[in-house]
């Protein structure tokens, strides 16, 4: 298997003199893509209705799960990045760590699983369509290998099923939903009365 990871890896890593343009937009797909993620969730939260805040606890639990278990992946089981194993071209810098799963994959792909459950299908696609091109970035660029973004994929897969299935038991959702409203209104009373969040 590991011999196939680095063959794809081989694939589709770039070459030693790649196309400037495709570089940089390996380079700002890697980097600067996941910014809005978080910020998603939080309009989500502050500027939408109970649907859009359903929507965002489960994304929220859910990305959670995926990125605990990735550590406690990476904890069991060190696994080199390409650069480490001086394997292919490298151009980004990333700290020498383990490799597997691929955190940022499992930002995207955790965070669109779960929206693919709600009233938000379409951008739940669009967002795992998005941790697709995350992943084939950090393998061009060298700091993954395929099987750290085919391995982010299916924790959180695990991830959305499990969250899934607990928030399906009884009241729970409810009950933790109408529990976190409660909280956000107190902390954010001034603010929801001065009409700048949505109560």
């Amino acid at each position: 298997m590991e011999a196939l990871n680095q063959s794809l890896f081989l694939m589709i890593n770039a070459g030693e003199h790649p196309a400037p343009w495709m570089l940089w937009l390996a380079t700002a797909i890697a980097q600067w893509l996941i910014y809005p993620i978080l910020p998603l969730i939080a309009v989500l939260w502050f500027w939408g209705n109970r649907a859009d805040r359903e929507a965002a606890l489960s994304s929220s639990l859910t990305l959670t799960l995926a990125i605990a278990c990735n550590i406690v992946i990476g904890m069991i089981w060190m696994h080199p990045r390409p650069f480490m194993i001086e394997l292919g071209h490298t151009f980004m810098y990333h700290k020498a760590e383990t490799s597997f799963p691929s955190d940022h994959a499992a930002v995207f792909f955790s965070v669109g699983l779960a929206l693919l459950r709600t009233h938000l299908r379409k951008t739940g696609a669009v967002i795992v369509l998005l941790g697709v091109a995350v992943g084939w970035s950090r393998v061009y660029l060298g700091v993954h290998f395929p099987f750290d973004i085919i391995g982010a994929l299916l924790v959180s897969i695990v991830a959305s099923w499990i969250v899934s299935r607990v928030l399906s038991l009884g009241n729970i959702k409810m009950r933790l939903l109408n529990s976190l409203e409660t909280l956000y209104r107190k902390l954010f009373a001034v603010a929801i009365n001065k009409g700048w969040v949505q109560a």
